[in-house]
């Protein structure tokens, strides 16, 4: 039985959301801090089937990302999100996840084991032809962002996932499974777990 809880701990702390989470995603006007409270460094983590690809293969302008991130999502909110590095990860079974359905979340945990980093938030990205009916993860400090996702409210949802923030059912909220598409901001309880969540990470600095 002890073996066993580990396990179920990953299970309920990790969050798999589908794909119509995003289809209509609401405009929100980006607001921007020069100083927030809270820093999170964050690595973008491309994975690639094998060694004859490299991250050029998903085009992302990883500075227009952490913008989105900041100006939509996280800067009114006193967060700051700042790049850490930029990686890539072979690995072929987290890269296609087709065959793994129903067991995306384990796939995902297990497979990131070994390389997320416990002083930052890691983002992994992988091709969205590549799930079925999955746009995101989200477990501890690590979040799955299929490329289709990463500058939709998926991104900020999953990355609260790994912030601590479970899903609620309040309209407009960024955790929310009610009218995603109308997802824009979180709540004060919400942003004070992230920013606990955020204190705890930089401690492993």
């Amino acid at each position: 039985m002890k073996k066993l809880l580990p396990i179920i701990l990953i299970l309920l702390t990790t969050y798999s959301c589908s794909v119509e989470d995003d289809s209509a995603p609401l405009f929100i006007e980006p607001i921007f801090m020069d100083n927030p409270t809270a820093k999170l460094l964050v690595d973008i983590i491309y994975v690639v089937p094998s060694e004859s690809h490299d991250k050029s293969m998903y085009q992302l302008d990883e500075a227009k990302y952490l913008e989105f991130l900041n100006g939509c999502f996280f800067n009114r909110n006193d967060i700051g999100i700042e790049m850490g590095e930029s990686r890539v990860v072979i690995n072929s079974e987290l890269y296609d996840l087709k065959d793994n359905r129903g067991n995306e979340s384990a796939v995902f945990s297990r497979e990131t084991q070994d390389s997320y980093k416990q002083d930052r938030l890691n983002i992994y990205v992988i091709p969205r032809t590549n799930t079925i009916a999955i746009a995101g993860i989200g477990l501890r400090q690590r979040a799955l962002i299929t490329d289709e996702f990463l500058f939709k409210s998926t991104s900020p949802h999953e990355i609260g996932h790994a912030l601590g923030l479970f899903h609620c059912d309040v309209e407009g909220n960024i955790m929310t499974r009610v009218r995603p598409y109308l997802r824009k901001d979180f709540d004060t309880n919400q942003v004070n777990t992230m920013m606990s969540s955020i204190m705890s990470i930089n401690s492993n600095d």
